[in-house]
């Protein structure tokens, strides 16, 4: 895996939504959004400009049945 570390929510969005991953975003007081993949369920802290950890995207990933390969 190639993946250095720079990811930022945003970008994870928008590669799981190329998926066809659903955001629910809205429910309750914020700062997390609820991703939903054919059936199966997430949830993403959208806390600021941060940088996301590679094991919490595979992890991420794999609750969604996605192969992370392929979103990093």
């Amino acid at each position: 895996m190639s993946y250095n570390g720079n990811m930022k929510t945003r970008e994870l969005l928008r590669k799981l939504k190329q998926f066809g991953v659903i955001v629910i975003a809205g429910r309750g007081k914020g700062g997390h959004v609820r991703l939903v993949f054919q059936g199966r369920k997430s949830v993403l802290p959208t806390h600021g400009g941060k940088d996301i950890d590679p094991v919490f995207v595979k992890t991420v990933c794999k609750q969604l049945g996605i192969n992370p390969e392929k979103i990093l």
